[in-house]
């Protein structure tokens, strides 16, 4: 589509793709176990993180998210990965997204007590990378370890995948844990 002239801006602004914002704060610690969190509306595990506020910058709802749903109070560094969701837009459970992943740190060791927020984390683990499909899908395993290489020295990637294949992933964890 290309950019319509100032005139026809409110007709052609309904046309544009609209996208849920939102961000995931990727903290590990020494032995490269990573932060995850089981979230009471949703499976499977992930990284804390949420959706960004009005007003707020990605790297500020890492921060705000991260506190919010363990108590761990870190700066957010430099962006890892983008993860794209498509989305017709149909509907409120079939919008696009853009999650960022962003490097928040190295916690030291021991761990400090979590404190979960109790209406949205059921639990939080320290999870080794090899541990992960105890955790989570095989989509998101590729994310973690897209932000895990970006990390390390590797390329800021974008990844995207449907609506469709998230819910299978998710699914799929959920059956592959309920045989076990």
């Amino acid at each position: 589509m290309s950019q319509p002239a100032s005139a026809d801006v409110p007709a052609y602004l309904p046309g544009i793709a609209r996208a849920f914002p939102a961000v995931s704060a990727v903290v590990t610690d020494p032995e490269g176990r990573i932060l995850l969190v089981r979230s009471r509306n949703r499976e499977p595990w992930g990284c804390p993180g949420g959706v960004i506020d009005p007003g707020e910058t990605p790297e500020q709802a890492a921060e705000r998210e991260l506190a919010e749903e363990t108590g761990l109070r870190l700066r957010a560094g430099r962006l890892l990965h983008v993860a794209w969701a498509t989305g017709d837009g149909s509907d409120l459970l079939n919008m696009p997204g853009v999650q960022f992943y962003f490097d928040m740190g190295t916690h030291p060791l021991p761990h400090p007590p979590l404190r979960l927020q109790p209406d949205e984390i059921r639990d939080a683990a320290w999870v080794a990378p090899d541990d992960l499909p105890s955790y989570t899908g095989a989509l998101r395993i590729s994310r973690i370890h897209a932000a895990l290489a970006a990390r390390t020295g590797g390329e800021v990637r974008v990844l995207s995948a449907t609506r469709t294949e998230l819910d299978a992933d998710a699914a799929a964890f959920t059956a592959r844990r309920d045989r076990h």
